[in-house]
């Protein structure tokens, strides 16, 4: 109950109550207002002093570190100044024992002087290169290793910074920091004799480079490439600090704090810059603004909180108070709006206008459901002949048909399936596609026969010259006064479609049922009792209780084989008229037989097949297969035998015949190219027209007319041309006889000179000379 009082109260309906909820409202403004200003104020403000303590804090860091680096130069300088004193330029480890000693003791005394030592080493290069620390000396023999301490001797400066070398006393090598401090030695003169080498302790260098903020970081940087991070393990820069290190080269002259934004997050860069022997070094500290501001976000926070539950705590004042100001409006606006939504102007002017609108909008819905009443029905009765409606109860089904305005009380009911035939004839009145139109013309005549012989009745449309009629009759009419109506209307509706649109009809009554759920089933049945019409008679009414009379009156049906081979053989021998002349005597015999439809229809398919293996032997399955399924189900649809012949003739018949025609042209092209081939390379030889023909496998006389058309010349005389022709080569290019140019070409002497005369005018001999006497 609690929850609906407070959706009641929440309702912000009706104009006086909204203008009382806007008047609360704005009184409690000013003071939000107020807060959010104070809190943007003193956020800017507090950020801005944050990030001052936070630069003063960087500025003592960088302060401090270089002072640590300057004592630890100084150190260095003093001690080495003091080394120099002495003379290790020729140290000999047996035998200056006390040197040797004094250096132990030196060494471990540096170690324990500056927090930033974490090691140090003697390197002296006479008389031997060798390593002195705490733990004792090292005397060095690889190259490597005397080439990487040698080489502080040939620096330029005395003291400097190294970020490279590491102790070679094993299990040292990473226990420092990349940072050495490395002073020569060379008793004052200009050739260095050794090095004082200064470790960095990695815990103190890290303690100088941490920063004081969780996702924040610090690095030194000596010179262009030597870095030295906070992070363990770091030895590359990151993308971050590559771009904050290229905007604080922009920057050399100022030392003055940034913001930088990188990745849609804003930093805070305080830097520092500083010389050392020689070297410029920059101090960098990163840090996520978030981190800086993060006490002033969590008290901006806190005051935003504090300001939005004032600002709802007004809200809900308002909404309160406002419902006891509007309580009476409410319920007079609720009795005519209910739960809907109440009017935004004047109440009292729009209930007047609410309920006109509501009156013509009710009077509107009535015209368009009496309007679309039929199509809906039409829809109902479709799916419940389709069988779309089955898995509903008998209950649920007679109600819903109430709904569509029939009668409450029990009914009978039967159906009728009307086939129209004889399409094809039409052709000139009809085009194809205009089904549909022919079918619309049916079921307004079915209509109409309906409303006079005064049938309660509903025509469903199937579009395919076909249309479906489902009758009801009260529960007490007898069955035999029910077939007469629908008989005598049967009878009617064939002589108007005979009439009207000249075309023949076949209509299948079905039995009685007193179920909805039922239709379906003896829909079907009486459609499947069409293909059972006889082909003899133009028009047909076939009852279902009459069905098993039709069956047993049709007689034994012959299929028309001899037809089928002459047809199958019309078409290898690719002559069209033949085989159209045949396809209408198959047909023709079926009609003869008394056949029925679907008798006919079965020897159309099996005829089909055996046009389809002729395909198949042909090798014209890749062009066909793909169409198959297709042609199949068109030959399927057809009903009529006139349509079938025609649908037969031009899908099938005609297709099939050309491709034949096309690759039989192919095939025999490329046998009359294997004989020229065989031919001019084999004319020297006894060949003839049949021994062609067998290497081919083809009929000689076959041979012989197809050799004519593809090439123009018949069999001998193009042989004979081969033979001249490269007698004539000979005869002129060469001096052989004209016995062996004979004999070579083929010919006999005497049969040679004859042939020759015959296609050139003149003997070998002749031919010879006048063609050599041209040449000269």
């Amino acid at each position: 109950m609690w929850k609906k009082r407070i959706l009641r109260i929440l309702d912000m309906n009706g104009n006086y109550r909204k203008n009382l909820v806007v008047f609360l409202l704005l009184a409690s403004f000013p003071g939000i207002i107020f807060s959010f200003l104070l809190f943007y104020v003193s956020k800017s403000q507090m950020e801005e002093e944050l990030q001052a303590v936070h630069q003063n804090h960087m500025y003592n860091t960088i302060e401090s570190i270089k002072g640590q680096f300057s004592e630890l130069e100084l150190f260095m300088a003093n001690w080495a100044s003091d080394a120099n004193t002495k003379d290790y330029s020729d140290l000999n480890v047996v035998q200056d024992y006390r040197n040797i000693r004094d250096i132990f003791k030196t060494l471990i005394a540096m170690e324990g002087y500056n927090p930033l030592i974490g090691r140090v080493e003697l390197f002296l290069n006479r008389p031997d290169p060798m390593v002195y620390t705490k733990n004792g000396y090292t005397l060095l023999e690889d190259k490597e290793q005397i080439q990487k301490y040698s080489q502080f001797l040939s620096n330029k400066q005395k003291l400097f910074w190294n970020h490279s070398h590491t102790s070679i006393e094993s299990g040292y090598q990473n226990l420092y920091a990349p940072l050495v401090l490395v002073h020569n030695l060379d008793n004052h003169l200009f050739d260095p004799f050794g090095s004082l080498i200064v470790f960095i302790h990695p815990e103190q260098l890290a303690n100088i480079l941490n920063s004081p903020y969780e996702d924040g970081s610090v690095f030194l940087l000596s010179g262009n490439d030597k870095w030295l991070f906070s992070e363990e393990n770091q030895t590359q820069p990151k993308p971050l600090q590559k771009a904050i290190m290229e905007e604080v080269e922009k920057r050399p002259n100022s030392t003055e704090p940034f913001v930088f934004h990188w990745d849609n997050i804003k930093y805070t860069v305080t830097y520092d810059h500083f010389s050392r022997l020689g070297e410029q070094w920059y101090y960098v500290s990163i840090a996520p603004m978030t981190n800086i501001t993060a006490p002033v976000v969590f008290i901006s926070k806190m005051s935003i909180y504090l300001s939005l539950f004032v600002f709802i705590f007004a809200i809900l004042l308002s909404l309160f108070a406002s419902k006891k100001l509007y309580a009476p409006i409410e319920k007079l606006t609720q009795k005519i709006y209910g739960n809907q939504e109440t009017p935004t102007s004047n109440e009292f002017e729009l209930i007047e206008t609410r309920l006109q609108h509501l009156s013509t909008e009710s009077k509107e819905l009535e015209n368009r459901l009496k309007q679309q009443m039929p199509y809906l029905r039409e829809g109902y009765i479709l799916q419940l002949l389709q069988g779309y409606l089955y898995s509903y109860r008998e209950d649920d089904l007679k109600e819903r048909i109430q709904q569509f305005g029939s009668h409450p009380q029990e009914k009978k009911y039967m159906v009728t399936f009307i086939q129209l035939f004889g399409f094809a004839k039409l052709k000139g009145r009809f085009s194809e596609g205009d089904e549909g139109l022919v079918t619309f013309l049916a079921v307004n005549i079915a209509e109409e026969l309906v409303q006079s012989f005064e049938l309660e009745a509903d025509v469903v449309n199937f579009h395919d010259l076909s249309l479906g009629i489902l009758f009801a009759f009260p529960m007490d009419q007898p069955t035999e006064e029910m077939d007469e109506k629908i008989i005598a209307f049967s009878e009617e509706f064939i002589a108007y479609i005979n009439r009207i649109c000249q075309m023949n009809v076949s209509v299948g009554i079905s039995r009685t049922t007193d179920s909805l759920k039922a239709i379906h089933s003896i829909f079907e049945e009486t459609k499947s009792s069409l293909s059972f019409r006889n082909l003899q008679e133009n028009n047909q009414i076939i009852e279902m209780k009459k069905m098993d009379h039709l069956i047993n009156h049709h007689c034994h049906f012959e299929y028309p084989f001899d037809l089928e081979k002459e047809i199958t053989h019309a078409i290898r021998l690719r002559n069209t008229d033949e085989a159209n002349k045949l396809l209408h005597e198959f047909f023709s015999s079926h009609a003869e037989q008394n056949v029925s439809e679907a008798v006919m229809k079965q020897g159309a398919l099996k005829l089909l097949g055996s046009i389809f293996h002729i395909v198949l032997q042909s090798n014209l399955i890749e062009d066909f297969v793909r169409d198959g399924a297709k042609l199949y189900e068109e030959l399927y649809k057809l009903k009529d035998p006139e349509e079938i012949t025609d649908w037969f003739e031009h899908k099938v018949l005609l297709p099939i015949i050309e491709e034949l025609s096309y690759k039989q042209d192919q095939r025999l092209r490329l046998i009359v190219q294997k004989v020229t081939d065989m031919l001019d390379t084999r004319y020297m030889e006894e060949i003839s027209l049949d021994y062609c023909a067998d290497e081919v496998n083809l009929n000689p006389s076959i041979l012989s007319k197809v050799f004519k058309e593809f090439t123009g010349w018949n069999f001998i005389d193009y042989l004979t041309s081969i033979r001249v022709g490269k007698a004539k080569e000979l005869l002129i290019e060469t001096d052989t006889k004209i016995k062996d140019i004979a004999e070579g070409i083929g010919y006999k002497h005497s049969y040679f000179n004859r042939i020759f005369k015959k296609f050139e005018g003149v003997t070998p001999s002749q031919y010879r000379e006048m063609n050599r006497k041209d040449i000269v």
